[in-house]
């Protein structure tokens, strides 16, 4: 056979795998396009169980996803958003009642799970930053002045990469707080939150008041506790969602009541959430539920939690 006809058959070829790798982007482009339309019916869902059960095979099929478009930011920032939202959904709630029933074998294997999971969700948004500023990543492995002077060149686009960056980071980080190598990770997590806060305090419920309500109101005074900074943030957070979005409440009763043993107050909040309308917001009903369900267990544990 000539030497052309061997040509046209490789450059034939090498049309078809072309063709057929740019019609695998494009479907998996469009199936990242479907889900993320689908986030707010995710997050109308009342059913628990159904939501946990649905949650995990997305997460891998959104992985599945990226290793056919890596470089897609919006699916990195939904990846990122997933992996987080589940660990601190499902796996902390899991944690607090091993831990209410003593069984620390069992706390220690969720708690591996939930940094593994919040491991995935901060890779995953560190990867939606480099999109933006390919000098975040080694910033982040630099000192705090070097990170500081990295966020001030970050604008407001910035603010969700950012902030499940620093979110899922720091839920690791109080998951290992025995381990003296993570807590010398927190100056990194508070300067990122502390620039999400001057860019947009709103985002995701005002979730960065409600980081740092968490921050100061779960630790003791001699371990960098401040119940007064942690109610201010806290309320802030309650203040922006007019009330509405129950995690934040759920957080002022675990965290600040708890460290400053206002029984009265913990009672009260957690009575509150539980006789919340499941319509308060039903843009946020999953949310919500989970919350009923954290204060309900909580609750019961009021006589271990106080001690007058």
């Amino acid at each position: 056979m000539s030497r052309s006809f061997w040509t046209f058959t490789l450059i034939g070829l090498l049309v078809v795998l072309t063709a057929g790798c740019s019609m695998t982007k494009l479907a998996a482009r469009q199936t990242t396009a479907v889900m993320l339309q689908a986030v707010p019916s995710y997050d109308r869902e009342s059913d628990l169980e159904f939501a946990e059960q649905a949650s995990l095979s997305n997460l891998k099929m959104m992985e599945g996803l990226l290793e056919v478009t890596p470089d897609d930011k919006d699916l990195l920032l939904l990846t990122s958003s997933s992996f987080t939202r589940y660990a601190f959904g499902f796996f902390e709630e899991q944690i607090e009642i091993a831990d209410a029933e003593f069984d620390f074998e069992t706390k220690e294997r969720i708690v591996k799970r939930a940094v593994n999971f919040y491991g995935r969700g901060k890779d995953y948004a560190v990867r939606a930053m480099a999109k933006y500023r390919k000098s975040f990543p080694a910033a982040l492995k630099k000192d705090l002045d070097s990170l500081s002077a990295e966020l001030s060149q970050c604008g407001r686009e910035f603010v969700p990469a950012l902030f499940w960056t620093a979110f899922s980071w720091g839920s690791i980080i109080n998951l290992q707080q025995s381990e003296p190598a993570r807590l010398a990770e927190l100056g990194k997590v508070e300067l990122m939150m502390e620039r999400i806060l001057e860019l947009d305090e709103t985002f995701f419920f005002g979730g960065p008041h409600l980081f740092f309500g968490t921050y100061y109101g779960v630790r003791s005074e001699m371990l960098g506790g401040d119940p007064p900074r942690a109610k201010k943030h806290l309320l802030r957070a309650i203040e922006l969602t007019r009330g509405k979005f129950l995690m934040s409440r759920f957080m002022m009763a675990k965290g600040y009541a708890v460290q400053t043993q206002d029984r009265e107050l913990f009672e009260t909040t957690l009575n509150e959430i539980l006789e919340a309308s499941p319509d308060l917001y039903p843009e946020q009903r999953l949310a919500n539920e989970l919350a009923k369900r954290r204060a309900a267990r909580l609750l019961e544990r009021v006589d271990d939690l106080f001690f007058e």
